[in-house]
């Protein structure tokens, strides 16, 4: 039993701790700065003990939610095992009325059916097995046990790392798949659900290398575009593209949206628009992404001559093995699902498409203080080091971040690529605005909160994840 309650009552003694030294619910806790109360931020830049308490807070519910999901997980398996089809109508959830255990579930713990049946699938991949003889064998995914049991991981990612390497299992040697969950375990604590499912995603990808072309030709198959007019007026566009498309369209609108944000930026600078009045530019960003599509489609079909717009760049990343061979698989930028070798050979044949071939020399990236921007061939670098914005467990693609001195330039810092880190526009304010500290260590970013944000001041791994596998 992998469950261990003594370890439950620890996280359920500073559960209670937390929960009792935040003043949650007290309307005077916002007032505190207005009202002159000593917990208010001082010179020395530390802020409210409210908010150290409140962030403590935090942190203790997630700690303890991860150790009630694991009890979840334990006794979801229990129940699947014992609600097994080969037992008919002897099985736990058939004799209780229900057709699935996921169903048995989701009326006694008021959760959604698919949220029930996948504690049932991790449930089982995760309990231990029993042999013909009676006796004990390991969990298929024992390591992912171990890791739920000690709260690194919640129900979603584990349930997406069990998926993938399923996917993969007939395709690999028992050993890649171990080896394979061991290193996904390993880099999911402090990484985003969906971070978890880009890095499965390319392990299964890894371990499957053969199946890359014949998923390509599948998700091509199942392309369509749907137009649906709705009650309101409005006109509902469902798209489902293959990743080479939806490579090409996202780089489209990301870079018409960075170009929006730019010239916003500017003019807040600036203080005004143009014609002197204040920037009333207030949208969010699924309209900014709207109003970008309106406006490629209008180039597109010539309905507006003036202006260029942006560059759109597609970057695809392979090895150089790969592009030789034409085996293997490669990745495009801001895409989670791999396309094969073969797909990205076919991309790189157009000149609008920049193919990354990784492990091949390029152009210099080190300038010292000659030039004080980074260069488009430097970002181009940070991009493929780094996959977006370095900033832990955020998603922005590469074409919404700013090239940022880890020693600022103006005190003597190069612009070279080991001095240099793209940040998004709001981590790159959070950095300068809340004196967030950057170490690298062995090329990988750690960022250091502030003592407001984490007393203890716990470096956060940044940067793109790199899976650290051998081979398949």
């Amino acid at each position: 039993m992998r469950f261990s309650p003594e370890a439950f009552l620890e996280q359920a003694t500073a559960f209670a701790e937390a929960w009792a030294g935040a003043r949650l619910g007290d309307p005077g806790r916002s007032d505190d700065r207005v009202q002159g109360d000593d917990r208010v931020q001082g010179d020395d830049g530390v802020q409210s003990d409210d908010r150290v308490q409140l962030l403590g807070l935090v942190a203790a519910v997630g700690a303890m939610q991860r150790s009630i999901d694991a009890a979840r997980v334990q006794v979801a398996g229990e129940v699947a095992e014992l609600s097994a089809p080969h037992l008919g109508a002897e099985g736990m959830a058939r004799r209780a009325g229900h057709s699935r255990p996921g169903s048995l579930l989701a009326e006694l713990w008021q959760i959604g059916v698919a949220e029930a049946a996948r504690l049932c699938d991790v449930g089982i991949a995760t309990r231990d097995r029993r042999a013909i003889d009676g006796s004990t064998l390991p969990a298929r995914y024992s390591t992912l046990a171990d890791g739920l049991a000690a709260g690194l991981l919640g129900v979603e990612a584990a349930a997406t790392i069990v998926r993938e390497l399923e996917q993969a299992a007939p395709f690999c040697s028992a050993e890649a798949r171990l080896a394979s969950e061991r290193v996904l375990v390993e880099h999911a604590p402090g990484l985003s659900v969906r971070q978890v499912q880009g890095m499965a995603r390319q392990v299964r990808d890894r371990l499957d290398e053969d199946g890359a072309e014949p998923r390509d030709l599948i998700r091509r198959q199942r392309r369509s575009l749907t137009l649906i007019t709705q009650p309101d007026g409005m006109t509902r566009l469902v798209w489902n593209m293959s990743p080479e498309t939806a490579g090409l369209v996202r780089a489209g609108v990301d870079a018409l949206v960075a170009e929006q944000l730019r010239q916003k930026r500017d003019r807040d600078v600036a203080g005004r628009t143009a014609d002197g009045m204040a920037d009333l530019d207030d949208r969010t960003m699924p309209q900014r992404r709207s109003d970008a599509a309106e406006d490629a489609f209008r180039r597109a079909l010539g309905c507006r001559c003036e202006g260029t717009g942006p560059t759109t760049t597609m970057i695809v990343r392979m090895t150089l093995k790969e592009l030789i061979d034409g085996l293997g698989t490669a990745r495009i930028d801001g895409i989670d699902a791999g396309i094969s070798a073969t797909t990205a050979r076919m991309l790189a044949a157009d000149a609008n498409l920049i193919p990354v071939v990784l492990g091949a020399e390029g152009e210099v990236l080190d300038l010292g203080r000659t030039r004080r921007l980074f260069t488009p061939a430097q970002r181009h670098a940070m991009a493929e080091i780094y996959g977006g914005c370095a900033f832990p467990t955020c998603g922005h693609p590469p074409s919404y971040t700013e090239a940022h001195h880890l020693r600022w330039w103006s005190n003597g810092g190069a612009t070279d690529l080991a001095n240099g880190i793209p940040l998004c526009s709001f981590h790159h304010h959070r950095i300068h605005d809340d004196q967030w500290e950057i170490v690298m260590r062995d090329r990988v970013p750690y960022f250091v909160p502030p003592p407001w944000l984490d007393p203890d001041r716990v470096p956060r791994r940044g940067g793109k994840a790199v899976l650290a596998m051998s081979g398949p």
